[in-house]
């Protein structure tokens, strides 16, 4: 008897209500809600910090660079051309290579330009002092303005070794030494 009671109300239950499926419908996209934008902010980060590190080992291989040699790597005649950090430019005194590859592209799709402005009058800051700088290209702003404050100190796009401009997407130039 017992058995015949349990088989009618395993077949009474058979899957869930309506009710029972909304209700978990409505809290996974209560969770999705909550956690994508974090998602999303996390990403983000992530490439600001990939953009950061890739400067500063850039920033080390030309004091490296510039130690060994007593001068500065050339200006790139492409932004894919190394400047002279992994392969030999037949410079005396070199003793690298000083990066293992140069990068291809930088975390948002653009380039990493190395620049020196011996030649050219303007340049990082619009003065006439010699600066090297490394140039990241196709820059959101928002992480162009994250960079700016985790490596200046303060979000202005205008002063200290981070300079960028308004615009949406943005060339982001970063100070790598200077002349006075």
């Amino acid at each position: 008897m017992r058995l015949k009671g349990l088989k009618n109300r395993a077949r009474d239950r058979r899957g869930f209500s309506l009710v029972e499926l909304l209700v978990v419908i409505a809290i996974i996209g209560i969770l999705a809600a909550i956690i994508a934008p974090n998602a999303f902010k996390a990403i983000e980060k992530g490439k600001v910090a990939a953009a950061e590190a890739d400067y500063k080992a850039i920033k080390a291989a030309a004091l490296n660079y510039y130690t060994d040699t007593g001068g500065w790597p050339k200006e790139q005649a492409t932004p894919s051309n190394d400047p002279g950090f992994v392969a030999d430019p037949g410079t005396t005194g070199w003793n690298g290579p000083y990066l293992e590859r140069w990068p291809a592209r930088n975390p948002w799709g653009g380039n990493y330009e190395y620049h020196n402005d011996a030649e050219a009058s303007g340049g990082f800051d619009g003065d006439d002092a010699t600066e090297r700088y490394l140039r990241i290209t196709g820059v959101p702003q928002s992480a162009a303005a994250r960079i700016d404050v985790d490596l200046d100190g303060a979000e202005d796009g205008e002063s200290g070794i981070v300079r960028y401009g308004a615009e949406a997407t943005v060339s982001v130039d970063v100070l790598i030494s200077a002349d006075d």
